[in-house]
């Protein structure tokens, strides 16, 4: 039976998933429909721009964020976690609490940090929703021990990018999952009123308290995975940019982040999620500083070359080539 201050603590839920499966739109689909609970968001940033905590369009929550770290690793951040959830408990008294990790965040080590805290913690751990790409994900996971780390974790896996998956690829995703994690439920929901209205229930409800430990496991590492900030005041060249991008190749394993396009006036959006590549514009700038800011994780990549050649995009102010 629960103790008073237990049932005062608020359900975290953690939403975990490797680079570029679609956490952050996962957490809009819920955001901009969810009414009936009150809930906290705690996003976890990878590096100092707070790139997913500006795509949060529709605020039902209370949202804060943490950049410049992972929590699952650096005591710093996650003291810096357990005292964010506090604070949203004191300003919004939420029901849930949600924590959008980073992508290459192991939930284990959030769950044990949060046990070892005993009495003491903020809220009580319900549950772990892993975001996987259907198109990426099996390749993600021969390759990367966070992608891994994240499935095995789960009680509940969302799957995304149904749409851009081949029917084999996905088949062989499913056989992938049931075999290193079969007790978790595997879902998706249709990008409709219908499927967001099912979404947002499946994601919010506290699981109960998920497994902490991996003893099969070693202590989780980052590995050989770089995180690159880039931030140019100047208007950069979309076609070379993008090329830049691209020739990066698999060693790229995400990148997103707001560009100051030259010759338009609109806000630019650079995303590079699994194999794909986009760049899209959006509002106008009006008032707010023009200005680039990139946010790169790869296998070894080499932050010097990356922004000398990023630096080789820019064009003269209100120049298109």
């Amino acid at each position: 039976m629960k103790t008073d201050d237990e049932t005062a603590k608020p359900p975290l839920v953690l939403l975990t998933g490797f680079l570029g499966a679609g956490k952050t739109t996962t957490l809009n689909r819920v955001l901009g429909r969810q009414l009936r609970l009150r809930v906290g968001v705690i996003i976890n940033e990878l590096g100092r721009i707070d790139i997913d905590t500006r795509l949060i369009k529709s605020r039902a929550g209370d949202v804060m964020e943490l950049a410049g770290g992972c929590v699952c690793h650096e005591v710093r951040v996650q003291s810096e976690l357990w005292a964010a959830i506090d604070e949203v408990n004191r300003r919004s008294r939420p029901e849930v609490v949600v924590l959008e990790t980073t992508g290459i965040a192991e939930p284990w080590s959030i769950l044990s940090g949060l046990e070892d805290l005993g009495a003491g913690a903020p809220a009580v751990a319900a549950g772990v929703v892993c975001v996987v790409d259907a198109e990426a994900g099996a390749g993600q996971l021969a390759r990367h021990e966070e992608a891994r780390a994240q499935v095995e974790a789960a009680d509940r896996i969302l799957l995304t990018k149904l749409d851009l998956a081949a029917g084999d690829a996905v088949v062989a995703l499913h056989r992938e999952l049931a075999r290193r994690n079969p007790a978790a439920e595997r879902a998706s929901f249709p990008a409709t009123d219908e499927g967001t209205a099912a979404l947002i229930p499946w994601l919010l409800d506290p699981r109960g308290a998920p497994r902490t430990s991996r003893a099969d496991r070693h202590a989780h590492a980052h590995g050989q995975l770089a995180v690159v900030t880039f931030t140019d005041p100047e208007p950069l060249l979309a076609e070379p940019l993008v090329a830049v991008i691209e020739a990066l190749g698999e060693a790229l394993v995400r990148a997103k982040g707001f560009v100051n396009l030259a010759g338009d006036d609109r806000r630019g959006f650079l995303e590079r999620a699994g194999a794909r590549t986009g760049l899209a514009t959006g509002e106008p700038w009006g008032a707010s500083p023009r200005g680039t800011e990139l946010v790169l994780i790869g296998d070894g990549i080499d932050a010097d070359a990356i922004r000398r050649q990023l630096w080789a995009c820019r064009a003269r102010k209100g120049k298109t080539s």
